[in-house]
């Protein structure tokens, strides 16, 4: 029996926690279903709301309530509509079920009888007639090119954070808010949550969060197809606080159930998890969110465009990318399984989508003002951490077989180097600042066609900066010391540079594995990832979404 770093054994870990319960949930692990139950065709479910009993698949239906009874045995319970999407305005009313009670039995015996607190609109949950097992190990994810390589980086990195997966409508501990600012374990080109399990520990954090990706209100689907809404025909469909502001169709939330979902800060909650146990559920969930990486801002989205991911925020093309090529790969994975239902959209759906936003944004790859920073999205006054943040997505996909996307993935790649290199002018040293500015001024600089700063100048001119701003003691210590003894500048922490190393780690695996021409592209790359590497162990901690090797 194999020994985990956490001290239990993998048959440990798939007989309890999460992998026991009919939902994958702890309390629920008094209802596990025999294995003769596990296999009996599920007949009847019952939904009593108020007294009143519901029944599919047939008698009486609660209005924009499915039950999805798969080949499987999963159920998929969801409350939604979209109504008439050539209408010009919704044409269906949201609305959230409070507590309620389910009940589903098979011919021999009742699989599940329980009350259910509450259900979102655009929201579902998923009940499993058998416990979700591993099915590959991150060895083999790493093998595949489905995961970069996660290990020991030489500082000390958290603990298993423990997640716990409820029930239905439980966030597990997803930050439902998720506009919300600072440092958070659901941040990042992947989670906690994941990194745990690629470490060698548990895969439980990982499972919960994949199932509460779920109560997430963002499932929407079109009531004539029975898909997640194909925005290859309705490029602009969108949520937008103003219906109509951004186009149509408009898709009307519901209130009163605590979510955000914010494309920005949106977490990557199922991915690792459905190429670790090939469960449909958790490819449902990455379907919908790929989706949602223009839903929720189809600013830049057009019948001409396409759906596209918007660029307000660097960082929102770094989850609205890494979502579509999460989706697009594990989509392919479960073709080639045939383990695709049909109530999901093929591959092919995900990479005409990739490749609007790769037409898209390799235009402004063209631009002259943008060659020096090499920025995709904001410009004048950037973050250089969302920056790192889309390196690390751009890479994923290289990793993933998006090889299309090398070209624009290395152009990219220069801002890093230029800012590690120690070559650039940039005083390495100063670390991963919050802002910087590509002219003068930044955002206050009014001039259309302004000349844009050097790499040399960039230093300088944050002692004039509103957010970031520099001191002239400062300027001058680098100048004497670029590198400043190995230790960040700016957060000395060393929070932001964590990301840095980690764009850097990832470049190197890429150029080694014959991904990307990366040393050919940046020869420097080496001083890079030792600078980097450098000030981050001056801290000695890593974030364990981080921590690769």
């Amino acid at each position: 029996m194999k020994e985990l770093r956490n001290g239990g054994t993998r048959r440990e870990i798939l007989a309890g926690g999460v992998a026991a319960g009919i939902l994958g949930a702890s309390s629920l692990a008094a209802q596990t279903p025999s294995s003769s139950n596990a296999a009996s065709p599920v007949r009847k479910v019952s939904i009593t709301v108020d007294g009143v009993t519901y029944r599919y698949p047939d008698g009486p239906k609660l209005p924009s309530y499915s039950v999805n009874i798969r080949s499987d045995g999963a159920i998929l319970f969801r409350l939604g509509s979209l109504g008439d999407l050539t209408a010009p305005g919704s044409t269906v009313k949201p609305y959230q079920l409070g507590p309620h009670h389910v009940k589903i039995e098979s011919e021999t015996a009742v699989l599940l009888d329980r009350d259910v607190p509450a259900h979102w609109w655009h929201a579902q949950w998923t009940f499993r007639p058998a416990p979700i097992t591993v099915k590959r190990t991150p060895a083999q994810l790493v093998a595949a090119n489905r995961m970069f390589r996660f290990g020991d980086t030489g500082c000390r990195v958290g603990g298993d954070p423990g997640f716990k997966y409820s029930g239905p409508m439980d966030s597990a501990g997803i930050t439902k808010n998720m506009p919300q600012t600072g440092e958070r374990p659901d941040i990042g080109w992947t989670t906690d949550a994941v990194a745990v399990w690629m470490l060698g520990g548990s895969p439980n954090s990982m499972l919960a969060w994949a199932q509460a990706a779920d109560s997430v209100p963002i499932n929407y689907v079109d009531d004539k197809t029975g898909k997640p809404i194909d925005l290859t025909v309705y490029p602009n469909a969108n949520n937008y606080p103003s219906p109509g502001a951004q186009g149509r169709p408009w898709i009307a939330g519901g209130a009163g159930n605590g979510w955000d979902a914010d494309i920005s800060h949106f977490p990557s909650m199922t991915y690792a998890a459905f190429e670790t146990t090939h469960d449909i559920g958790f490819l449902h969930n990455l379907q919908h969110a790929a989706n949602f990486s223009s839903i929720d801002d189809a600013y830049s989205c057009s019948p001409t465009v396409g759906a596209v991911v918007n660029f307000e925020q660097t960082r929102q093309l770094a989850w609205g990318f890494r979502n579509l090529f999460e989706a697009h790969i594990a989509t392919k994975d479960a073709e080639a399984l045939g383990i695709l239902p049909p109530d999901l959209h093929p591959s092919g759906y995900f990479k005409r989508l990739l490749d609007n936003n790769l037409k898209f944004y390799s235009s402004q790859m063209k631009e002259p003002r943008r060659q020096t920073p090499r920025l995709l999205g904001p410009l004048w006054h950037y973050s250089p951490w969302q920056v790192d943040y889309l390196l690390t997505s751009l890479a994923f996909g290289v990793l993933t077989g998006h090889g299309d996307w090398t070209q624009l993935y290395l152009w990219v790649l220069g801002n890093a180097v230029a800012r590690t290199s120690n070559k650039s002018g940039y005083p390495p040293g100063l670390g991963t600042l919050y802002r910087l500015n590509s002219v003068r001024g930044g955002d206050a600089n009014t001039n259309p066609n302004p000349t844009m700063l050097t790499w040399a100048q960039v230093a300088p001119e944050m002692m004039n900066d509103t957010e970031a701003r520099l001191s002239q003691a400062q300027i001058d210590a680098l100048a004497r010391d670029p590198l400043n003894g190995g230790v960040p500048l700016a957060n000395p922490d060393g929070g932001y540079m964590m990301t840095t190393r980690a764009v850097l780690v990832m470049a190197d695996h890429l150029d080694k594995s014959g991904l990307a021409p990366v040393r050919a592209s940046y020869p420097e790359l080496d001083a890079c990832l030792k600078n980097a590497d450098r000030m981050v162990r001056s801290r000695g901690v890593m974030s364990l979404r981080v921590s690769i090797v």
